[in-house]
């Protein structure tokens, strides 16, 4: 099942999805929303089946020690002032466009900012760059391109903000690995992660710069907020996302699809 997901995705799904529905015996989606829209689907069918909620997961050691913030601050010349950080595909689903524009509008408010821009460019660097050049940013924004292991740990280490403002995510990995480096995250209601907001380790607004702006500003403002929100990313996935945790819920739906059957 593909919820919210590319064309090539939703095609396979509307002219293969059909025929193969009656032959499931039970679905295992990653978020809540996906959940509700498989369940949407099979209603249409007039058919009811078991849906488990069985999200991605984080290895905790991973981050348990991370690099000094001042390494990734020094490799990308971000200065002493506070950093947000995007870490995704250079897409347009991924909302980059956006949060150029609505960091811009901070600047008047915290102007030793930086934004790092990190991930792999899928055709909307070049536009992003000049985006960026037309707003003004100079060095206060920073691209780097895809980064993996130390260098992932350094980006995530060095953020004070989490920002994706991503449409169509089906449980995204990187606010997962922000909020198990204990850093609070901004998000829009199409990452399909509203835990962080109720958990109080994220805020999620429209996505809209004007929403985003406002949101940047108040907790690049705040620093206790931020701090609080922190403390309670890292125990969200502490309680909820680790990979004992995610398994024992998928052995679980999996025992309880058995049962049905043997019945």
């Amino acid at each position: 099942l593909s919820t919210g997901r590319p064309t090539l995705k939703r095609s396979w799904d509307r002219l293969l999805g059909g025929r193969l529905l009656p032959h499931f015996n039970a679905v295992i989606a990653l978020t809540r929303d996906e959940a509700a829209d498989a369940r949407v689907l099979w209603a249409k069918r007039g058919l009811d089946i078991p849906v488990y909620i069985v999200p991605n997961g984080v290895h905790l050691d991973e981050f348990a020690a991370l690099p000094p913030k001042d390494v990734a601050r020094a490799r990308w010349n971000l200065g002493e002032g506070l950093v947000v950080l995007f870490l995704g595909r250079l897409h347009e689903r991924k909302g980059v466009h956006l949060l150029l524009p609505a960091f811009a509008g901070v600047l008047e408010h915290v102007p030793d900012a930086r934004l790092l821009i990190a991930g792999p460019d899928e055709g909307m660097l070049t536009a992003l760059q000049a985006q960026a050049r037309d707003l003004g940013l100079g060095e206060r924004v920073v691209f780097t391109g895809l980064l993996t292991g130390p260098d992932r740990l350094a980006a995530l280490a060095a953020a004070d903000l989490f920002a994706l403002p991503a449409e169509g995510e089906g449980f995204s990995m990187a606010v997962l690995e922000a909020l198990a480096c204990g850093v609070p995250v901004l998000l829009t209601p199409g990452c399909h992660f509203p835990e962080a907001a109720e958990a109080g380790a994220g805020v999620i607004v429209p996505r809209q710069v004007e929403a985003l702006r406002e949101a940047l500003v108040a907790l690049l403002s705040d620093a206790d907020r931020r701090a609080a929100m922190g403390q309670a990313a890292r125990a969200l996935v502490e309680s909820r996302y680790t990979w004992p945790q995610i398994v024992a819920q998928m052995e679980t739906a999996y025992r309880a699809v058995i049962a049905g059957k043997e019945h």
